[in-house]
C-alpha cells in the first residue's frame, strides 16, 4: 500500500512559496464502514455483522462522550476532544457563553517514543509515498512519470 501524491505549483503571488512546486496527497476513493468491517473480519475472529454493529454505534457514542467534556482515546489511532472557537473580551468578567462562536473536533494521533527520543505516529509509520499515475501511465498532473518504487517517509 502506498500513499499517492500529485505535484502542483503555488500560484499565489502573495505567498512566500510562490512559483515553487509542492505535493498534495491524492485520495483515490472513500471507504465506508461496510468495507472496513469486511477488512476487519479478515484480520480477526469477529464476524462482519458484529463489527458493523459496533462501528455503527461508535460515532453517536463518541459524540455523547465528547459533548460531556470527555477525551476519547482509541488505541493505535489517537485521541479526540472538543475545542472552542471564541471571541475575546477585555476582562474575564465580560466573557460569557455568548463569546463561544463554534465548537471543533481536535484529533491527536497516537505516538510512541523510540529509544533515540524520536516520536513516531502510529497511523503514518512506514508510510510509502509515490507519485500518482493515471491508467495511461503518465503522471496525472505534473507529467514527469517518475514514480519509482516509493519513498518511506520518516516522521518528523
Amino acid at each position: 500500500m502506498m500513499l499517492n501524491y500529485r505535484t502542483y505549483q503555488n500560484k499565489n503571488s502573495e505567498n512566500n512559496g510562490y512559483g515553487k512546486w509542492y505535493a498534495r496527497a491524492v485520495i483515490r476513493e472513500s471507504i465506508g464502514i461496510e468495507e472496513i468491517a469486511t477488512k476487519m473480519q479478515d484480520n480477526c475472529t469477529v464476524k462482519r455483522a458484529d463489527i458493523l454493529a459496533v462501528l455503527s454505534e461508535l460515532g453517536p457514542t463518541m459524540r455523547d462522550l465528547l459533548q460531556d467534556s470527555k477525551r476519547v482515546v482509541i488505541p493505535y489511532m489517537g485521541a479526540f476532544k472538543l475545542g472552542l472557537k471564541t471571541e475575546g473580551t477585555d476582562t474575564e468578567d465580560e466573557f460569557t457563553a455568548k463569546n463561544v462562536k463554534g465548537v471543533k473536533v481536535l484529533f491527536q494521533p497516537t505516538t510512541r517514543v523510540l529509544a533515540n527520543g524520536r516520536r513516531i505516529q502510529e497511523l503514518t509509520e512506514n508510510c510509502r509515498v509515490v507519485e500518482y499515475q493515471t491508467e495511461f501511465g503518465k503522471t496525472a498532473q505534473s507529467g514527469n512519470g517518475n514514480n519509482g518504487g516509493g519513498t518511506v517517509v520518516e516522521n518528523p
